[in-house]
């Protein structure tokens, strides 16, 4: 997926002024230290301008002459829930540790990089009911409609389900936000920071272990958790539950095999007398090859969390933001062309993992909130003219600090990408 060479971008005065002001604000680090920071990443070039995703190239992107009018979108971000102590997380990092302590600890690497990000609302605890009542309130005033939750289950072990079971579902005002669960089903890393550079993600912290009674099992707490909840998400009428990564499911059965774990998933949800079961594929390079054969796999639809354009950049290089844009239209076509179910668009804001993996992170420039209003507005057309009944468009993310998609609200940009978000859909 290393498809091609990107140009480096952005620096200037102003972009040194704005890391001086973060690290200034964050620690009181050396002259030396910085110009340390710097020269671990190759000197940037002015801005591409020559990427920019302008109305020009969204024009050139996707049919602007399809009709809007009249269309109901249906918009889901993506919620990372690391931002509260979860039990696991602290017997391994430390009495009330969180991924803020990464996004704090994080460095700029070069002249302009905005690193580290300070959340406008502060260091909160997404597991507070009050806090959760606050986002709630703040995506569903700006245009979304649901909150697709990372959900991490190991063969039983459980963390980060405390944003969901006692923020969110405690909240008083939870019934303005639909919700679903993403099954984030891969091994868990160390990546807080990722401790070698020769390594590409770090120790292995928790496996997954997939096997059909786990699964099983997967489901039946689901139904007694989450299934019976009021303003959870149905699409077309049916419960969703989406899976992050259908490829590692297919390294432990077979094709027939994994049919018939979904068709006994499915039996336990009619059983429990709360209808269909909706089974979605997440994350386009995850099933990368067999898009052909979701549907007799036992899918029901797809997407592509941080699509295409957004996951092919090498490692350690500074591609701008435009680049992407173009180049997750182009995924979604081709994967849509390719799809034997309906494949719904994501959005994303960016990406920058340099917290986690510093020098060696994809580190994408010159992301701005105009060039994303212009990619939402690329998926309504998308959309509109897809064959799909509903009409769903995915962004990413609610609060992926560490990875740099971000819709909360920050100290440099403000409530610039919710603002534009409401802009396109109308919240």
């Amino acid at each position: 997926m290393r498809r091609r060479r990107f140009f480096q971008t952005l620096g200037g005065a102003a972009g040194v002024l704005e890391v001086s002001r973060g690290v200034a604000a964050e620690s009181p680090l050396t002259s030396s230290l910085v110009a340390s920071n710097f020269a671990q990443v190759p000197a940037v070039n002015p801005g591409d301008h020559e990427a920019y995703f302008t109305e020009e190239k969204l024009r050139q992107a996707v049919d602007t002459t399809v009709p809007l009018k009249g269309i109901k979108f249906e918009v889901v971000a993506y919620y990372f829930p690391a931002w509260h102590p979860t039990p696991l997380m602290e017997r391994i990092f430390g009495k009330g540790w969180t991924e803020y302590e990464v996004l704090k600890n994080s460095k700029p690497l070069y002249p302009g990089h905005l690193f580290p990000k300070y959340p406008l609302w502060g260091y909160f605890n997404e597991a507070d009911p009050e806090w959760a009542e606050k986002g709630i309130e703040t995506a569903a005033h700006f245009g979304i409609d649901v909150w697709m939750i990372d959900w991490y289950w190991h063969s039983g072990t459980m963390f980060y389900h405390e944003q969901l079971e006692k923020g969110f579902l405690k909240a008083r005002n939870r019934s303005k936000l639909k919700f679903a669960v993403m099954w984030a089903n891969h091994d868990w890393w160390n990546c807080f920071p990722a401790p070698s550079v020769s390594s590409e993600r770090g120790a292995i912290l928790l496996p997954q272990l997939h096997s059909e009674e786990d699964m099983m099992k997967v489901i039946e707490y689901c139904i007694e958790n989450y299934f019976h909840e009021p303003n959870y998400w149905r699409v077309e009428g049916a419960l969703v539950f989406a899976i992050w990564n259908p490829n590692l499911l297919l390294r432990t059965f077979s094709s027939d095999q994994l049919k018939r774990v979904f068709y006994s998933m499915r039996q336990r949800v009619a059983q429990a007398g709360l209808g269909d079961l909706h089974i979605q594929a997440s994350a386009t390079y995850t099933y990368t090859g067999h898009e052909g054969e979701l549907k007799a796999l036992g899918f029901d639809s797809a997407t592509g969390y941080h699509t295409g354009g957004f996951k092919s950049w090498v490692p350690g290089s500074r591609p701008p933001y435009g680049e992407g844009a173009v180049g997750a239209i182009g995924v979604w076509k081709e994967t849509a062309a390719r799809a034997s179910v309906p494949f719904f668009p994501d959005c994303s804001i960016g990406w920058d993992d340099s917290p986690r993996f510093g020098a060696r992170a994809v580190m994408a420039t010159q992301r701005t909130p105009d060039q994303y209003e212009r990619l939402m507005r690329a998926a309504q057309y998308f959309s509109a003219a897809s064959s799909a009944k509903q009409k769903i468009i995915f962004l990413s993310n609610w609060n992926e600090w560490t990875e740099d998609h971000v819709l909360l609200p920050d100290t440099i940009f403000g409530y610039s990408y919710l603002e534009a978000v409401r802009r396109v859909f109308g919240g």
